[in-house]
């Protein structure tokens, strides 16, 4: 994928005729109604049937693996803009066939602005701990270290020492915390900087 098309470049592109914040809200608003209320995400990655809460959701129903044209379906099912849509395909370099937890990703790199933020709302959607409340939710170790390391190497400006000692600080609080990674281990650590 060409350098200009980092996350940064994503970011900040022109994504509609929304203002930045006006859209990143709404789009917030959409997945946390569409993909949070349901379940969705949680379910998918703890490996359990997938909730389904519109007729539309049907076709992605237990997908790890899903096409354009059932994402593209599904996002204009939610009144989403075309734009955006192209722009994360794009910067995702997605084929035909894509897995949806890397477009998931995206979507929250979108949403946050930057990598720590992304993981922040990737984290508040798929909160797998019903203890782990709100300012801070949690997720396998396993799954933090795949999405950071997808967001990473989309973003490129990540280095793979810093990658690695950022995961190597995460895995050890994880550790102790019954594997688990939480919000609260990375949002406001001076010990750890993702990006």
């Amino acid at each position: 994928m060409p350098s200009e098309h980092n996350l940064k470049t994503f970011w900040n592109g022109p994504h509609c005729e929304l203002d930045e914040v006006t859209l990143r809200h709404a789009l917030w608003l959409k997945w946390q109604d569409t993909m949070k209320g349901i379940g969705y995400f949680s379910a998918m990655v703890q490996g359990q049937p997938l909730p389904v809460k519109k007729t539309e959701d049907n076709e992605l129903h237990g997908k790890d693996t899903v096409t354009k044209e059932e994402v593209r379906q599904l996002w204009a099912s939610l009144g989403l803009a075309d734009d955006l849509l192209s722009h994360i395909m794009k910067v995702g370099g997605f084929e035909d066939n894509l897995a949806w937890v890397k477009f998931f990703a995206l979507g929250c790199s979108y949403l946050g602005g930057t990598i720590k933020n992304a993981l922040t709302h990737a984290l508040y959607i798929l909160n797998s701990d019903s203890a782990c409340k709100p300012p801070d939710a949690c997720i396998s170790f396993q799954d933090f270290r795949f999405l950071y390391s997808y967001l990473a190497a989309v973003d490129r400006e990540v280095s793979q020492a810093q990658m690695e000692q950022a995961l190597a600080y995460l895995e050890t609080q994880a550790n102790a915390k019954g594997g688990l990674v939480k919000v609260s281990d990375f949002v406001n650590s001076r010990k750890v900087r993702l990006g």
